[in-house]
């Protein structure tokens, strides 16, 4: 996909029907012959990390024909956004993963047809199948628990079909942790925590104000003794970043801008944690976590025993509180993100909380 064209699309005002006729032909979806004959495009999504856009276009001259369309993903318009994306390699990674993953596991995720990436700035471009019909979740309300067993059996197929695979855990950009790494990251979420708690103290209970208080305090032996990395995870799984069919089957999982190669569970106590309501989580987490393992366990994982999990799920639940106190001061702030980080973290702390997860 990458080197088809130079990258001179860098944001949606940039398009022309040359380039998506290039673009989309490098990607199978023209014929020989076929053009690009006009184009519209309209905002979708709610991300604060990258803009993302829907293409309608036709192909053709004289009776064009029928509009099909494509999604194509950028880097944020926000100088904050950008520069964020940029020191944390997030638009790298998410084009690396259609690239060099995408393909070779078993989760159901938008084709990709194009992506290119430049180093140097950050700006990229992807486009990427219109999942039509696919109705986006709503973190703020938080998904059903059959939503949510349909995210999770997604997830194990993730895991599943990556599980062990040592030319995918050798990817340098995929296994990204380490030491360094671990230090590059406390001090950056001690950096912002203040700044969070000025911000957004006020909107939270007391007790998940001093859970996040404590967990900050001791983050570095959390990083250095938390279960180590078994298969591909997408690092921000939630129900924001799936796309529901009518019906609620099996659901598209989009934002793969911090996949890496990190412990399953990790996964799946952010999704919980976050995506469903406190009581829904309370009601229904048990269940749904041995419906996960199950699930794993037919797509061929051996050895990683439910008991395992539910100590591995405990011992990462805090990770939520690290993304969610991160990205909230790290990218551009809308109304809607204020609201969904200040949920999040009363979610996530609440979590922390309930499994007494802070007691080692």
């Amino acid at each position: 996909m990458t080197g088809v064209t130079p990258l001179t699309v860098r944001r949606p005002e940039d398009l022309d029907e040359g380039w998506l006729s290039g673009a989309l032909a490098s990607g199978g979806l023209l014929e020989a012959g076929q053009a690009v004959h006009s184009f519209g495009i309209e905002p979708v999504g709610t991300g604060q990390m990258a803009d993302t856009v829907r293409i309608r276009y036709r192909t053709g001259s004289g009776a064009p024909e029928a509009e099909r369309s494509v999604v194509a993903k950028f880097a944020s318009a926000d100088e904050q956004s950008r520069s964020t994306g940029l020191m944390t390699r997030a638009y790298e990674i998410e084009v690396a993963f259609y690239e060099a993953i995408a393909r070779r596991v078993g989760i159901r995720t938008p084709a990709c047809y194009f992506g290119q990436y430049e180093p140097e700035t950050g700006w990229f471009v992807l486009l990427l199948e219109d999942v039509v019909g696919g109705v986006p979740g709503e973190q703020l309300a938080g998904c059903s628990p059959e939503a949510a067993e349909a995210a999770l059996a997604e997830l194990a197929a993730l895991h599943g079909t990556a599980w062990a695979r040592p030319e995918l855990a050798r990817l340098p950009w995929l296994h990204r942790g380490g030491p360094k790494a671990d230090t590059f990251l406390v001090t950056v979420i001690t950096s912002l925590w203040p700044d969070f708690l000025q911000r957004y103290g006020p909107r939270l209970d007391a007790e998940h104000r001093d859970a996040c208080d404590r967990f900050v305090g001791q983050l570095a032996p959390w990083l250095a003794t938390r279960p180590g990395p078994t298969t591909v995870t997408h690092g921000d799984f939630r129900v924001d970043n799936l796309l529901f069919p009518p019906g609620q089957g099996r659901p598209s999982v989009v934002d793969w801008q911090t996949t890496a190669w990190g412990a399953a569970a990790a996964d799946v106590s952010y999704f919980l944690g976050a995506s469903l309501t406190v009581e829904h989580r309370r009601q229904h987490g048990e269940r749904l976590v041995a419906g996960y393992h199950r699930a794993l366990v037919d797509h061929g994982v051996e050895g990683f025993t439910l008991d395992r999990l539910v100590h591995e799920y405990r011992a990462t639940c805090a990770g939520g509180l690290v993304m969610s106190i991160g990205a909230a001061m790290l990218v551009s702030r809308t109304e809607r993100g204020d609201d969904m980080f200040v949920t999040s973290v009363a979610r996530y702390a609440q979590q922390v909380l309930d499994l007494d997860a802070l007691s080692g």
